[in-house]
């Protein structure tokens, strides 16, 4: 690789043991060191290098500008706690198109909330956590933007966990969130916030967040739909991300309708999310997913997950309930087999390396290899770490960066790379299944929603509440195929039979064939009662 320059400015503070200490962190096995002969001139080579990292560092960001006066912020506030009575709300505010240039649009008349990792220009952002504070975004999120073109208003943002790093509904720093079917009980997370708003008719529909489930969890839990696209299909940018690789936005809402709507609204690339790769549908030929979605699925195959309904953390009500459900498709004139994929119990293993060790190195500020939008204002905000922002990181992000950490030092440093092209074996198995099935489905959740967990308690504690919970989830996240979740009824928690709450079935598509898992979806729920169906 070739140097720039070789200029160096007088005042230039680098000298020989910057070289020095550097070098020792190459390898932790020895203390590597450049000669002693060489040093003076690996000197001048990082001083003059060191010109040039200061004179970027020096130069103005390059942002997307937000059109505020068009979609003018109005009456941003946090809302009180007589105002915020689910405590689903993180910020309140009205943001819609002041001009007719978005009438008669896709969603017109529609409320939106946005989780609270989306960037909204001129709304404080609390991403669930106390680490990061004071955070007002400078940018719109894409997602966002496309919205409000489609006529949309959006009228705040509901609440994630923190850092949207945990999936049981008490971890966010402004208190916890209860089921609105049973106080004491998860939502599910992280977009847990967004769920309960739509669930309780405070929202027509919400955008989400979803690295290893944090869509579909919190709609299994409350009884809406969540749906996490093929990866890519919408644009991640603008929005507080985990890890490339996972990192998934998409809608929610109460029918599969209105999320195939919204859907077709945000989806498309914006030519700067590097997430979105070839097989992404351009702006001028988003498919009509609405349409889509209401298509007869006669002759279609449907695969119940072997695998999927036989997790290490199963409840068997849970799964002859979703067997029961899926079996409703052969009135409609499909056909219902079982199918096995063997590393569809793998996958959860290669989501952990992936979400632990290359998360870490984001979390640390180390990501690279990237094209696209990196919101420095956000990294400016939690970067460096401190005891004390360490010390109010909710454990599961402690977890993270201890895990990752751990890895990086102590085992073979192949690890993320093997289990990256494990992800590829993964993939190619369900693939496989979707090549003679038009939809895959399994619980979204293998048991009921579980008891909320207490801020007070102990790291294995917390950590409990969410044990198994995303093994049907995480795996789509690795591999990137679409998956969303529908409520198809209620069942009590094992010890309190009086309490029932909803369950919900995961449908599983072909890369791209988003529509197909919608019109799964819709043929569902347009034949059958989700409420009464358990009964």
């Amino acid at each position: 690789m070739s140097i720039t320059s070789l200029a160096v400015s007088a005042g230039n503070p680098v000298t020989s043991a910057h070289v020095t200490g550097a070098t020792p962190a190459i390898s932790k096995a020895e203390n590597i060191s450049v000669k002693d002969v060489e040093l003076p001139e690996f000197t001048a080579v990082l001083a003059a290098a060191h010109e040039t990292f200061t004179h970027v560092l020096s130069l103005p960001d390059y942002v997307p500008t937000p059109d505020t006066k068009r979609f003018p912020r109005l009456d941003v506030h946090r809302p009180t706690s007589e105002q915020n009575p689910l405590n689903a709300w993180a910020w309140r505010a009205t943001v819609k198109d002041t001009t007719d240039k978005s009438k008669g649009g896709l969603l017109e008349g529609k409320t939106i909330a946005l989780k609270d990792n989306y960037a909204l220009a001129g709304v404080p952002c609390l991403m669930g956590t106390e680490v990061i504070k004071d955070w007002t975004p400078i940018i719109d999120a894409t997602a966002a933007t496309r919205a409000l073109e489609a006529g949309a208003t959006i009228i705040g943002k509901g609440v994630c966990e923190n850092l949207s790093l945990f999936g049981s509904s008490f971890s966010s720093g402004t208190g916890p969130i209860h089921n609105p079917y049973a106080k004491g009980y998860s939502v599910g997370g992280s977009t847990s916030g967004c769920a309960v708003l739509i669930a309780t008719n405070n929202v027509d529909m919400a955008l989400g967040g979803d690295q290893g489930g944090s869509i579909r969890l919190p709609a299994s839990h409350t009884g809406i739909v969540g749906f996490k696209p093929t990866f890519g299909l919408i644009p991640y940018t603008g929005i507080g991300a985990m890890e490339p690789t996972i990192d998934h936005t998409g809608p929610m809402a109460k029918t599969v309708l209105e999320v195939a709507t919204l859907l077709q609204a945000v989806a498309g690339p914006d030519g700067i999310d590097d997430r979105q790769q070839a097989g992404c549908p351009a702006l001028t030929s988003i498919p009509n997913y609405p349409a889509l979605a209401a298509q007869p699925i006669a002759g279609m195959k449907v695969g119940i997950l072997t695998e999927g309904i036989n997790t290490s953390t199963a409840d068997p009500r849970v799964s002859e309930l979703i067997v029961k459900a899926a079996k409703q498709y052969e009135a409609l004139g499909a056909t219902v087999e079982e199918v096995s994929i063997p590393g569809h119990v793998l996958a959860p293993d290669l989501w952990m390396v992936v979400s632990r060790l290359s998360a870490t190195e984001y979390m640390l500020g180390r990501g690279s290899g990237r094209r696209g939008l990196v919101m420095n204002d956000l990294s400016a905000k939690h970067l460096p770490w401190t005891q004390e922002k360490f010390d109010k990181l909710w454990v599961s992000g402690q977890n993270i960066l201890i895990n990752g950490l751990y890895a990086m030092e102590h085992l073979d440093p192949t690890l993320l790379g093997k289990a990256t092209n494990l992800v590829r074996k993964v993939r190619d198995e369900y693939n496989a299944a979707l090549a003679q099935y038009d939809v895959i489905v399994l619980p979204t959740i293998p048991f009921v929603p579980r008891k909320l967990g207490s801020a007070d308690d102990g790291p294995i504690a917390k950590l409990s509440t969410c044990a198994g919970l995303t093994l049907n989830s995480c795996p789509f996240n690795v591999t990137g195929h679409p998956a969303m979740s529908i409520p198809v009824g209620f069942l009590p928690p094992i010890n309190d039979p009086e309490v029932k709450l909803p369950i919900g079935m995961q449908i599983v598509g072909k890369w791209w064939d988003d529509a197909t898992v919608l019109q799964f979806g819709h043929a569902w729920e347009t034949t059958n009662d989700w409420k009464t169906f358990a009964a």
